[in-house]
């Protein structure tokens, strides 16, 4: 049983991946632009900086450098100046991600709705518990 958890993840990880290219897609986007933009349109941190992103999504250094180059190339993140400390750059939507991004916020709560629809209410509050739990666990 134990062997078939992480082989259902995949499988429903994959699931979740491809719906969200595919949104993104008729936009000229990738499912990890249209995640950080909707991470950084909905976040309660004021300043949001490259190591926030990298802790979010759980991805290396070298891949949020490259994902967030990409993204001020095509005019989808600003890289600002932190008036603290001229090495942090803060990252925020431009004018071209605040445009769609009432459309991701949408797709993304009913992708997320869709997916918690297979669930109890019970089983809901249980499954985003684990969900947060497993990296942790194995990080250690």
């Amino acid at each position: 049983m134990s062997s078939d958890v992480a082989h259902l993840i995949k499988i429903a990880s994959n699931e979740i991946s491809r719906g969200i290219n595919t949104f993104a897609g008729k936009y000229g986007l990738t499912g990890t632009q249209v995640q950080i933009i909707h991470y950084l349109a909905n976040t309660n941190k004021d300043n949001v900086y490259q190591k926030d992103i990298e802790q979010e999504f759980n991805i290396r250094r070298s891949t949020t450098t490259n994902i967030l180059k990409t993204m001020e190339k095509d005019d989808l993140v600003i890289r600002r100046s932190s008036k603290n400390d001229s090495r942090l750059k803060r990252i925020i939507l431009s004018d071209k991600s605040k445009e769609i991004q009432d459309t991701v916020d949408k797709f993304m709560d009913e992708n997320d709705q869709k997916i918690l629809s297979t669930l109890g209410t019970l089983e809901r509050r249980s499954f985003v518990h684990a969900l947060k739990k497993i990296p942790q666990k194995l990080k250690k």
